[in-house]
């Protein structure tokens, strides 16, 4: 029985460690479009439904722009293992994000994604809320057909914690107070947990022992807090075009992230009021979330967070170092690159 780790089991890294790996960002990004892109040309194949408009919705948010990192990682983590996946399976792991994505965009009422209009803007809420639901259904049937039960488990335990997830950032809406804890337990049951999973299955797939499961989980999870945490510092001291929506839209949707967090607790007290005060007002008062913003970065909620994702980053790294020793194929080069590549992204 495959068992992922609690949620509770993971701290917050906030002292930034060296990143390991010899791989160029520039040899990174390359090894990954490499096994992305035939990922991306078998979507189309798997995404099937007698439904045309089903089809059309979820097209549309699919093939918006994504970089495919999750069916990526499936494939590195089982080449790593010694074995190629299926192209099928690994749309699983894309199918859910945009599942994600399409039920974020209805909650947050959001009006961009990836850079153009967001689905909800163009087929409605109804119509997106059920496509996201046909996707994760998709995923399920895709799963089953890996002949190990651990495969299907292992999805299980985690679209069960991106619900959970979900469920979580809705509660902490607005929430002035939520403690770095709370933070950590949002980001890993929204994003951490699909890119651990992604990692965990390709090792379940090529049929590796446990302690590589495991391992390669553990990888994974971190990989996923880091990637999260420069996304919420990017919302401060990035711009649209490095993330393909309004900066300063998680204060505006009412997420507290860490460079807010950082910001409230470590302001002097004339500050933090004021910080306070703007995030209670500032919903749809572009210079009242100016004015937040810039307290925030002030303060230096931006450089701590991305701190606190390079080390996060490193202890990923450090999760494949037992592996490394035993053997060093390319694909595993290229997961310990790919934790040192999400640090320097700008989107």
């Amino acid at each position: 029985m495959v068992q992922s780790k609690d949620r509770y089991s993971y701290t917050l890294v906030t002292d930034p460690a060296p990143l390991r790996g010899a791989l160029e960002p520039r040899e990174v990004r390359a090894r990954v479009l490499a096994v992305a892109e035939p990922a991306d040309r078998a979507l189309e194949q798997v995404l099937t439904s007698h439904v045309d408009y089903i089809l059309e919705v979820a097209r549309y948010i699919i093939f918006s722009g994504g970089k495919r990192l999750r069916p990526a990682l499936f494939l590195l983590a089982s080449a790593a293992c010694g074995v190629q996946a299926s192209l099928r399976q690994a749309a699983i792991f894309e199918f859910l994000h945009a599942a994600t994505l399409l039920h974020d965009d209805v909650i947050d009422d959001a009006g961009l994604r990836r850079g153009r209009p967001a689905a909800r803007t163009r087929y409605g809420n109804d119509a997106v809320i059920l496509v996201g639901d046909f996707l994760f259904a998709k995923s399920d049937a895709l799963a089953v057909e890996v002949d190990d039960h651990r495969f299907i488990t292992a999805l299980t335990q985690c679209t069960t914690q991106m619900g959970e997830g979900q469920v979580l950032e809705l509660l902490h809406t607005d929430d002035l107070e939520l403690t770095p804890r709370g933070y950590l337990e949002v980001i890993i049951a929204k994003t951490a947990v699909l890119i651990a999973a992604a990692c965990q299955m390709g090792a379940i797939y090529a049929g590796a022992d446990q302690d590589t499961i495991d391992a390669l989980y553990d990888y994974g999870m971190d990989l996923g807090i880091a990637f999260q945490m420069v996304d919420d510092a990017l919302d401060y001291v990035g711009t649209q075009h490095d993330l393909g929506k309004p900066v300063g839209h998680d204060l505006a949707e009412g997420k507290i992230t860490l460079p807010f967090i950082h910001a409230r607790d470590h302001a002097p007290p004339p500050v933090r009021r004021r910080l306070l005060e703007l995030a209670r007002q500032g919903r749809t008062r572009p210079e009242v979330l100016e004015e937040a913003k810039q307290i925030v970065c002030d303060q230096g909620g931006g450089e701590f967070t991305m701190d606190c994702a390079t080390g996060h980053a490193a202890r990923a790294q450090a999760a494949l170092a037992p592996l490394m020793k035993k053997s060093a194929p390319a694909e595993l080069e290229t997961l310990m690159g790919l934790a040192g590549y999400v640090i320097h992204r700008r989107g």
